[in-house]
């Protein structure tokens, strides 16, 4: 992914764990993904509980990765 491209939250999760999940099998399917929000939730707790954590991948990546996670647009 060109360091110019703009990134799309795909998924936002209440869990670190799952976030990383999430992230990890995009990886695997050669998508770069980024878990924004990690450091503010590991300080400040209830961030995360609200859906802190984005998971976030280049424009052009967003279809394909909201598909490999199983996630539809509302």
């Amino acid at each position: 992914m060109d360091p110019a491209d703009e990134l799309t939250t795909v998924a936002t999760f209440s869990n670190t764990a799952e976030a990383e999940l999430a992230r990890e099998r995009l990886q695997l399917e050669g998508i770069t993904a980024f878990v924004v929000g990690t450091v503010t939730a590991h300080v400040v707790a209830h961030i995360a509980e609200g859906g802190g954590l984005e998971l976030q991948v280049g424009t052009d990546d967003a279809a394909q990765a909201r598909e490999i996670l199983g996630i539809t647009e509302a």
